[in-house]
């Protein structure tokens, strides 16, 4: 029955009766509750509850929410849909969940997720026992668990009493609280010192000690950089591909404490100190009392804090924190004291330490935690209360743990949900076991009920919380890493309220900061003490102990979300009945969590929701009393951790990652990855199948934990260094892994032979070829490499001992698999060969956590090295080639025998080329910061990725992206690289290829080297071979270079000497086009020579070859294309080879080609053209055309004549030339449709060098052609025509018209045209004064009409007085000089006067302007270019327009559009739009951007106006003197000069524009500068000497 189909009544009568007995008789329906809203919002949320608890017991079986992305993003969208919504509810009413109308909401609320989980729960049903996937994961998690040890032993740990006292009220109340600071400070005790040693004295370790990974013996610390910033150490995490490895950082190594102050103390405690970056550790003992607190310093030194006794010998220190903002160190006692220690930081001495009882609790204290931010101590007192002090110790909250938390009902044990058993969900498991009953009663069997128990597999087992034995009783707390909340651990009694029964039970707390209860564990059978919440995340981490679905007992590692539910669990692969975990310990970062066993420590991370074994770190062997008394991670550093024993001191250990790969050269470059999980080594060649994770293609199991891995060269040699110092060997070749085959175990170098001195541990492993294995082994103050012979694996030798001093950090094969290339602490690099020799690489500026070492390669030979180049990153990002720097925030590198690879913080992987030289690679594109180069060396991948391997042989590279999943990527320096490599090679068709595949332009077959295709054109020609593959490389050609545009060989720019600088690989503006320039040109097409043509080139090479012979019917395709690619199409031989074909099927398949890479309509006109009508029907019949259209057309063409036939078709080509001169070849019976031709496509120039040696014809279109020119008001060619032909009527009148007044009167001097003499010379004054060219008009009047007065005005009129006075006197009219010359002279004074008045008048005022503009400006630039005057902005409010507002912008200014305008209209501007905005210009409105600019423009139009008038006032001051008007002409003279000086000394200030004023911005929003105004050149005006004075 489907939970959603119980039905859920608001009514709020009770029961009848007649529904009780029905229901006491058992319900034949769904159940009917009823109740207030708030009542019955419990019962739905239970059955969601009850829908998400058989959801995850179906993940349990197939793992489909771990395994399939698509169901978990599902069922976590509806969570997190759900936990929004009813915070929104809760938000609405204000957080008040009492009132009855949320309840009501609420109720609704819950029916609708009620129904989303039970359609989740139908899919994961439907879905059960399906998908290849889920079936997987299902065997591969069956082999782990069946691979855990099930050992069981007698040995049973013995249960401590439960100390918890439930029935005293006594706490810390407010009033003793107050009192605590009144309580007098305890006296320091001193006592001999007795001295410190650390771990490279002579004190006897065990040869097996336990910690593989420490680096111990002196360090140069001042060769340690600090640790990178939290941003660069935030994508550094253990990998699906990373094991860890020991880089020291800090304080790494080993400390030995000894007490200064009373002998024979041991060590209690220890903490980080991370301001600087020290160890604070606490030593006491239980018989003397004494706490002695010391300081290890980073340079070695140590200083003793504080040293004080005890009260009580057997208080135990619970908590202890070292404050170093304050100098304090705080003491939480179990027997309730709380211990202050004040030390002067200046001169820190345990005798001037201040040591106070701030405060006890009589009952004692069982736990205590100071939040991460140290600002609240939590504290369980022995009364279980609960008890929140701030950072001065004033009481926060207090509060008793309610047993009512945790009182359960015994109904709850007995369904699912409300009702009886019959009305319970029954599943797929049920239901099937109920049929196998029925069959066996069938069979005649008495099957009785009670003895079958039937149980639903989808529904987990009610558990009662019962206690695991191996639990230790203790109370543990642990904060969430934003200090948000906490959650405690106790054991309590539980009271089942039905049966009255009371038992023990582990329950978990969630508190808030403030101490307000937020969420109890639901009850889990064997839960343990342990207890650590992930710092950023939800989860809290728990351990397990309890029977699996095989019924064999297991020690899991549980979660639990802040609501108290579990969230998932794994299996710890520990013996259940020996192994026990002490503690749990996250990493800052959240990504590690530290098991804490009894002699060992085990590291575990989490990728793809599958838990990894990544390191067990064992201490002294030797001891068995010798244990962990607690093992802590680093607050900032998320690899750093310590390690606290009971007899060897402190561990410091730094972890880094490793990620292992095989081979990345040529040949070998199979992507081998290997993976640690436990004693499992994962095997994945990525080349041969890229299996997703966390399943691998092959798997190794040696039965040891693994500390480290390495493959051979060739990929078939596995060596594996286990965490007991044993090295497992084995062998299997690609082949037979490839058929199926799986690895094995084929020999051991046992522990024996690897470490022969005591205190060693085995850290690290590598290969020489496939021939040695290298084994790093490391002493308290030296390191040695052990190298084993393994060319037999089964056999494997020792070879040789090689001591190092300083130690060794980091080892691992060289690029080429061929040496080992070490690292030492000191940041040295060097290379063991097969032979032993010792070659020193680089000396690294900084210690670097992972390198690579590669020979850079010969500039001929890639194979030849010329030297070694060591690649490093540090711990705060920097990468390294040898002592330089070449980039930042790097994370991960990978080397090829090319190409250096490495991705960085900012989502880039990036290569660098390896040539050869002096190693002096081009590195400027990557220390440019915040330039994005255009360069084939930098691309863009998801942020957060690492790299994995690197397949040059495949041009491709694996990345890991943060969520674990693999991508596999081919980036395009890589296929380059492989392309241009082939093509030197003249391996033309493997270069083809790759283009293809990966899609880049085959232009670079011929752009990379030209001379080498050119003259192996033939060779490319049959290694292509395939028709289809030839047609695509010539149809995909174009005309760019494209080794100088997007595929630029950068490794041979670098050879050149040329550096790639950082304005090369910017992308910049196209730089202005000037002023005056037209910026837009519509339908411009591109203009190239085609005879320089690259495609034409490649063309006509190709068809050299293919219209040979033996190359023509195999490549007819390809000829065709060769000929329809060239710019232009050569269609036209095209067509004629396919004209000459005999073969019908050829004609067919050839023009369907053909039409198929080019426009069949132009097919169609250039077969026309070519007068084959057969092959034009052809290509017609492959058109969109309907045959309606052409066949009636060409059907007639079979009828004509040929020379008709060739005139019709050049006609409709629109040929008219050619068609005219096809009806000159008709004859004399065409003339007049000859003539109709030429007028009606105006072919009169075509016409006219027809008839060139016709005179008839001729002179009959020139008069056609006549009368077009006349039509076209082209009167002058017009007339000269007409005289030609002797039309002179026609040819006067046109020579009026043109205003040719020579011309004109020339002809109507003849006797024919006399009478029109005098109306032709009247007809032309009219004309030219008008044109105000009065000195022409003067001229016919006084010589062809005699008129002389007006000759006289005319004169006067064109400045001409001194031909005005001429004629006045010579023809003995003086009194012309009064009553015109003088009149005019007055009016010319007038004009020119005014003139000089309005250009003073402009000057001064435009100036004006300019001056008031930019001192506006310069007061106040944003008002001039932004906001106007008036805007009262207040000091608190952004003066930037918003896109409603009315006041212009800045933009606004400059383009006169609006912002809202600006967003959507400026890239779609019409010509109307721009010339709008060129008159805007042009007018220079008051306001605008433009109004300097037009200006000064304006100021250049009237010097121009002046230069035009100077001359014509010359003539006027002549004539004015003269005539004796002496004054005014020295008026006009003296304002004219006047004038010109004033303009001479403000033009300057006046084009003063600065570069501001001249930006403006295009149609795109791009800024750009006008070109700047030239300061015009003021002519000087001639003076006359007898006015100058």
């Amino acid at each position: 029955m489907d939970l959603f189909s119980r039905i859920c009544s608001l009514a709020l009568e009770p029961k009848s009766q007649s529904q009780q007995s029905q229901q006491q008789q058992g319900p034949q329906h769904p159940q009917k509750v009823t109740g207030t809203p708030e009542v019955i919002v419990q019962y739905v949320y239970n059955d969601i509850l009850a829908v998400k608890t058989q959801i995850k017991k179906y993940n349990e079986l197939t793992g489909i929410l771990t395994t399939n992305n698509l169901y978990y993003k599902l069922f976590k969208l509806v969570e997190n849909d759900h936990y929004n919504d009813v915070e929104e509810l809760k938000k609405k009413f204000e957080y008040d969940v009492t009132s009855n109308q949320y309840n009501r909401q609420l109720l609704q609320l819950y029916k609708s997720h009620l129904n989303d989980y039970s359609n989740l729960l139908d899919i994961f049903r439907n879905n059960y026992n399906h998908g290849i996937y889920e079936s997987n994961i299902v065997k591969y998690r069956s082999s782990v668990s069946s691979s855990s040890n099930r050992s069981r032993s007698s040995s049973m740990r013995s249960n401590r009493n439960n100390n918890n006292n439930t029935n005293n009220n006594n706490n810390l109340t407010s009033d003793q609280a107050s009192s605590i600071f009144s309580m007098p400070s305890i006296d320091s005790a001193a006592s001999s010192v007795s001295n410190f040693s650390v771990a490279n004295s002579p004190k006897s370790v065990s040869r097996k000690q336990s910690l593989r990974k420490v680096i111990e013996g002196d360090i140069d610390y001042s060769r340690i950089s600090d640790e990178a910033p939290d941003s660069l150490l935030d994508p550094i995490s253990f990998d699906l591909f990373s094991d860890p490895v020991i880089t020291p950082s800090g304080i790494t190594g080993h400390i030995a404490p000894e007490s200064r102050t009373y002998p024979d103390l041991q060590l209690v405690d220890s903490v980080f100190d991370t301001v600087s970056d020290s160890i604070t550790f606490v030593l006491s003992s239980s018989d003397s009392g004494i706490i002695e607190v010391q300081q290890f310093m980073k340079n070695g030194d140590i200083n003793v804090l504080a040293s004080f006794p005890l009260n009580d010998f057997e208080a135990k220190l619970l908590n202890f924190i070292h404050v170093v903002e304050s100098s304090q160190l705080i003491f939480v006692l179990s027997n309730g004291d709380i211990i202050t220690a004040t030390y002067d930081s200046n001169n820190p001495d345990e005798s001037t330490t201040i040591v106070e009882i701030v405060g006890s609790i009589d009952s004692g204290i069982n736990s205590a935690s100071w939040s991460p931010d140290e600002e609240t101590l939590a504290l369980l007192t022995g009364e279980n209360k609960l008890l929140l002090l701030s950072r001065i110790f004033e009481p926060i909250s207090e509060r008793e743990l309610d047993s009512n938390d945790i009182k359960i009902s015994d109904s709850k044990h007995v369904s699912v949900g409300w009702g009886k058993k019959e009305t319970q969900f029954k599943g797929k498991g049920f239901k099937a076991l109920e049929r196998e009953r029925e069959a066996l009663k069938h069979a005649g069997l008495d099957v009785k009920e009670d003895t079958t128990t039937l149980r639903d597999p989808t529904v987990g087992e009610i558990e009662r919380g019962e206690i695991s034995q191996f639990d230790n009783y203790n109370v543990t707390i642990s904060w969430r890493g934003d200090c948000e909340y906490f959650s405690i651990t106790t054991i309590e009694p539980v009271l089942v309220e039905d049966t009255a029964e009371m038992y023990d039970r582990r329950v978990i707390r969630v508190f808030t900061r403030e101490g307000e209860l937020d969420s109890v564990n639901e009850a889990v059978d064997g839960l343990e003490h342990n207890l650590a919440w992930k710092p950023q995340g939800s989860l809290i981490a728990s351990t397990q102990r309890h029977l699996d679905d095989e019924g064999d007992e297991v020690l899991e590692l549980v979660f639990y979300e802040r609501n108290g539910l579990r969230h998932g669990q794994f299996n710890t692969r520990l013996d259940p009945l020996l192994e026990v975990i002490n503690n749990l310990q996250w990493s800052s970062d959240s990504e590690v969590l530290l098991f804490q066993l009894y002699d060992r420590v085990q590291l575990w991370t989490c990728k793809n929701y599958h838990w990894y074994l990544k390191q067990e770190l064992f201490i002294n062997l030797s001891k068995p009393e010798n244990q962990i008394l607690f093992a802590k991670f680093h607050p900032e550093k998320p690899l750093h951790l310590m390690i606290g024993t009971s007899d060897d001191g402190i561990e410091i250990i730094d972890l880094g990652h490793k990620i292992v790969t095989g081979p990345t050269q040529l040949g070998d470059d199979v992507g081998m990855s290997l993976v640690t999980d436990g004693s499992i080594a994962k095997i994945t060649p990525l080349s041969i199948a890229n299996v997703p994770p966390p399943i691998s293609f092959r798997e190794l199991d040696i039965n040891e934990n693994i500390t480290d891995l390495v493959v051979s060269k060739s990929n078939e040699k596995y060596a594996i260094l286990s965490s007991t110092g044993n090295v497992y060997l084995s062998y299997l070749s690609l082949e037979s892994m490839r058929r199926g085959g799986n690895p094995k175990v084929d020999g051991k170098i046992d522990s024996s032979l690897v470490l022969t001195e005591p205190n060693e541990v085995a850290k690290q492993i590598a290969f020489i070829k496939d021939w040695f294995v290298v084994v790093i082994v490391d002493g308290i103050s030296y390191s040695k490499m052990m190298l084993f012979d393994v060319e037999d694996v089964e056999n494997p030798k020792f070879n040789e001992s090689i001591p190092f001093n300083p130690k060794i950090v980091l080892a691992k094969p060289t690029s080429d698999f061929n040496e080992v290339a070490i690292e030492c602490i000191d940041g040295r690099v060097m290379t063991i060969s097969p032979s032993l020799d010792l070659s020193d690489v680089c000396l690294f500026p900084q210690l670097c956590r992972e390198f690579e070492v590669a020979n850079t390669p010969d500039e001929d030979e890639l194979d030849t090295p010329s030297g070694w180049t060591a690649f490093g990153i540090s711990s705060n990002g920097k990468l390294f080639a040898n002592e330089k720097q070449i980039a930042s925030a790097v994370t991960s590198i990978k080397v090829t025998e090319s190409h250096l690879l490495f991705t960085t913080a900012q989502a880039q992987l990036c290569f660098v080329h390896l040539k050869s030289g002096d190693g002096d690679e081009e590195y400027g594109v990557f220390q440019t910061d915040g330039n994005e180069a255009v360069d084939e060396r930098i691309r863009q991948i998801e942020r957060g990725s690492w790299l994995v391997s690197a397949m040059p042989s495949k041009y491709s590279v694996v990345l890991e992206a943060p969520r674990g999943n693999l991508e596999t990527i081919c980036p395009r320096i890589m296929v380059l690289s492989g392309v241009r490599k082939f093509i030197k090679q003249l391996k033309y068709k493997e270069a083809f290829l790759a283009c293809r595949t990966h899609r880049i332009d085959l232009d670079l077959l011929h752009d990379y080297d030209p001379e080498l295709f050119f003259s192996n054109i033939e060779i490319f020609i049959n290694q292509i071979k395939k028709v289809e593959h030839l047609d695509l490389f010539v149809s995909c050609l174009h005309e760019e270079d494209t080794t100088k545009t997007k595929y630029r060989d950068t490794i041979h720019e670098i050879e050149d000497g040329n550096e790639l600088s950082v304005a090369k690989l910017q992308i910049t503006s196209p730089t202005p086009p000037p002023q005056d320039t037209k910026r837009i040109i519509k339908n411009k097409e591109e203009v190239f020579n085609t005879k320089d043509s690259k495609v034409n080139k490649i063309c006509e090479a190709i068809l050299s070859v293919l219209l040979r012979k033996e190359y023509f019917e195999p490549y007819l395709q390809t000829i065709i294309t060769a000929y329809a690619c060239e710019k232009p199409p050569n269609l036209v031989d095209a067509l004629k080879l396919i004209g000459d074909f005999k073969n019908p099927d050829q004609v067919e398949s050839t023009v369907t080609h053909l039409c198929f890479l080019q426009d069949v309509n132009k097919l169609y006109n250039t077969a026309l053209g070519l007068y084959d009508v057969k092959l034009t029907l052809a290509i017609g019949q492959k058109s969109q055309k309907d045959p309606k259209e052409y066949l009636p057309f060409l059907q007639n063409l079979h009828v004509q004549t040929d020379l008709r036939k060739k005139f019709l078709i050049d006609d409709y080509l629109k040929n008219y030339e050619k068609a005219l001169h096809w009806l000159f070849e008709i004859g004399s019976e065409s003339h007049q449709e000859f003539d109709d031709y030429v007028v009606q496509h105006e072919l009169y120039k075509k016409a006219l060098s027809i008839y060139k040696y016709d005179d008839t014809r001729s002179n009959a279109i020139l008069h056609l052609y006549a009368e077009h020119l006349n039509a076209q008001q082209e009167y002058v060619e017009a007339a000269i025509s007409y005289e030609f032909l002797g039309q002179y009527e026609n040819a006067i009148e046109n020579y009026i018209l043109s205003k040719r007044w020579n011309e004109s009167l020339s002809l109507v001097q003849k006797v024919e045209f006399a009478e029109q003499a005098n109306e032709t010379a009247e007809r032309l004054i009219s004309s030219l004064t008008e044109d105000h060219k009065y000195a022409d008009a003067a001229e016919i009047s006084f010589y062809f009409l005699g008129n002389i007065e007006q000759a006289v005005i005319l004169y006067c009129k064109n400045y001409y007085y001194d031909r005005a006075i001429l004629l006045a006197t010579k023809e003995k009219h003086h009194e012309l000089l009064e009553s015109a010359v003088d009149i005019q002279l007055n009016e010319g004074f007038g004009t020119i006067a005014e003139l000089l008045a309005d250009c003073k008048s402009q000057i001064l005022s435009q100036l004006k302007r300019l001056r008031e503009l930019r001192a506006k400006k310069a007061e106040d630039p944003y008002a001039f270019y932004g906001a106007p005057d008036d805007l009262d902005t207040p000091d608190n409010v952004s003066v930037a327009a918003s896109e409603t507002s009315t006041t212009p912008s800045f933009f606004t200014r400059y383009t006169g559009k609006t912002s809202g305008t600006a967003k959507t209209g400026a890239s779609r501007r019409t010509a109307k739009n721009r010339k709008r905005e060129e008159r805007k210009r042009a007018k220079g409105r008051k306001g605008t951007i433009y109004e300097e600019e037009y200006l000064i423009r304006s100021v250049g139009r009237l010097i121009e106006r002046l230069d035009q008038t100077q001359a014509d006032a010359i003539r006027l001051i002549e004539g004015l003197i003269r005539r004796h008007m002496k004054e005014k002409a020295y008026l006009i003279q003296n304002n004219w000069i006047e004038l010109t000086d004033l303009i001479k000394q403000h033009i300057v200030e006046i084009h003063d524009m600065s570069e501001r004023d001249r930006e403006r911005i295009d149609d795109n929003g791009e800024v750009y500068l006008i070109p700047e105004i030239p300061v015009p050149v003021i002519t000087e005006f001639p003076k006359k000497h007898i006015l100058d004075f």
